[in-house]
């Protein structure tokens, strides 16, 4: 049975918060357990998770949730905390704007903090959080996985990138504050991620363990900065799953004491501590599985475990199901019975996840209609306009030209959204590597433009979207070249008429870079470049 401690509301109404004290030892595991479910709607799984497992809370996302519109996520968020006879369900996505951001269909895509970075505005980042916190709080969403506040110092960086407000830890610092003040003041929980820091790898976690071979003192100057400086105005902080010798030789900050003790003792930080996803491989690659990750996260000091998302290595895409995680949960049980783990470790974690609870949940979530609204839209656009950038501009008249826009298969429901897609002929290819029939293919049909738009997608690393490019360069056409994820695409062919960067693959940016070079698109009268 849950212990009710009556606390007094702003409202004046009486409500319940919840302690440990009289829990039972699955219920308490369960507190612990942050996981994914296949349904558009609370359906039997829903039902298991919660009144079996008792878990703590859910994560969102599109293959396993739907987010059609923002009355099925609300509708689905609603029905999650029916069922809850405890405390409050912790409801979390990944919306952190641009190239993550979960909840598309209804609610307004912002660009992501790369953008954020460029406009030098850091009061956009407060801006931008408070409309996401807003959106998310209108639809039973109460937990944020954002800001990241990794400073990606190194451009080859495969997991973090334009996820990053930028490549110096000042600037990170400066825009991370300003997004925490934003969610804090919309009402929703955010996460500072990736602690100890994902900016200078070349690994992605989620395929392997990536490796930061640097001293503490440079890691002070760099990757641990922001969360130093943040630490003490942040709730929760996410670990990531990486190794750290100057931390830990041995084990992945997710499983390390001694990490999450640096990140305790020595940063201060008295919130809660979230894994990334248990999913992936970075993690698992000395667990061997998700059971004994989980054990050992908790026994290094991690307060929440992610029981979400896919693992997505070559073909396969793992992820856990209902029985997996019920068996995790009597694992963790088991351990908590073996002494394996203390029970006085499980209380700490769960006091902390309470007191969160405590703090934000108490009270009924927000609702209103604060989705997709006018002044949400001016803001995305105003960020994108501010964060574009031409690289190069030779000016050129489209008047009686055959424009032909190529792009990858994943931008398709963007670029369609823009003005590009009424320039003339649009072409799109498979996968960002297109194959040699592929791109034979889009040669063939773009043989009688007069000019190539192309939007590129980090063909810095994707040779045969690079040869591609390339060869229409060669062809001695016109060439525009919109750099949509990225910036080092701009670099990278110097022959093109134009160059733009745009930070961010999203509609608001495309159609910013659009808006910035002034193609009339439709127009009778002549457009420049």
């Amino acid at each position: 049975m849950f212990e009710k401690l009556i606390v007094s509301c702003s409202m004046m109404t009486a409500c319940f918060a919840y302690s440990a004290k009289e829990m039972s030892l699955e219920e308490k595991v369960g507190q612990i357990l942050v996981v994914q479910f296949h349904g558009e709607e609370a359906n039997e799984d829903a039902k298991a998770l919660v009144q079996e497992m008792h878990v703590g809370g859910f994560i969102y996302y599109t293959w396993s949730n739907g987010l059609t519109s923002p009355a099925q996520v609300k509708a689905l968020s609603a029905g999650l905390q029916k069922l809850t006879k405890g405390p409050r369900l912790f409801i979390t996505t990944d919306q952190e704007g641009g190239i993550v951001t979960r909840l598309t269909q209804g609610f307004t895509v912002l660009p992501g903090n790369k953008a954020l970075g460029m406009t030098r505005k850091p009061e956009l980042a407060k801006e931008s959080a408070i409309a996401i916190g807003e959106e998310l709080q209108a639809v039973g969403i109460n937990m944020n996985l954002s800001p990241v506040v990794d400073v990606n110092s190194n451009p080859r960086n495969p997991v973090i990138g334009i996820r990053s407000f930028g490549d110096s830890a000042a600037m990170v610092i400066a825009f991370g504050k300003k997004a925490l003040e934003g969610y804090r003041e919309a009402g929703t929980i955010a996460c500072l991620k990736h602690f100890p820091g994902h900016g200078d790898v070349e690994v992605d976690s989620h395929l392997a363990l990536p490796i930061v071979h640097k001293s503490k003192e440079e890691l002070m100057r760099v990757e641990l900065k922001p969360f130093a400086k943040l630490a003490s105005q942040a709730d929760m902080i996410m670990t990531a799953h990486l190794l750290m010798p100057a931390l830990d030789p041995d084990n992945c900050s997710t499983l390390s004491k001694k990490t999450v003790d640096f990140l305790r003792k020595d940063l201060g930080f008295q919130g809660v501590i979230i894994t990334d996803s248990l999913a992936m491989e970075g993690v698992l690659k000395k667990c061997g599985s998700v059971d004994e990750a989980a054990v050992q996260a908790l026994n290094a000091g991690c307060d929440i475990l992610m029981l979400g998302g896919r693992q997505l290595i070559g073909d396969s895409k793992f992820e856990l199901t209902v029985s997996d995680i019920r068996r995790i949960h009597q694992r963790l049980v088991d351990a908590v019975k073996s002494g394996q783990i203390s029970e006085e470790r499980l209380d700490q974690a769960v006091e902390k996840v309470l007191e969160l609870k405590n703090k934000y949940l108490v009270n009924p979530s927000r609702t209103g209609n604060a989705v997709k609204m006018a002044e949400h839209e001016a803001l995305s656009k105003k960020i994108a306009a501010l964060s574009v950038q031409i690289k190069k501009n030779q000016q050129m008249s489209f008047v009686g030209k055959k424009v032909v826009v190529i792009a990858p298969q994943l931008l398709k429901e963007s670029v369609q959204q823009t003005s590009l897609a009424k320039m003339g002929q649009t072409l799109f290819f498979q996968g960002l590597n297109p194959t040699e029939a592929a791109v034979a293919a889009v040669i063939e049909s773009a043989n009688t433009a007069d000019v190539i738009v192309f939007c590129s997608y980090n063909s810095w690393k994707n040779e045969a979207q690079a040869k591609l490019i390339q060869i229409f360069l060669e062809s001695g056409k016109p060439v525009v070249l919109f750099a949509v994820r990225d910036p080092q695409d701009a670099a990278l062919f110097p022959k093109a008429a134009a160059i733009l960067t745009t930070f961010s693959p999203t509609v608001p940016s495309i159609q910013a870079a659009c808006d910035r070079l002034s193609l009339s698109l439709g127009a009778e009268k002549p457009g420049h470049l």
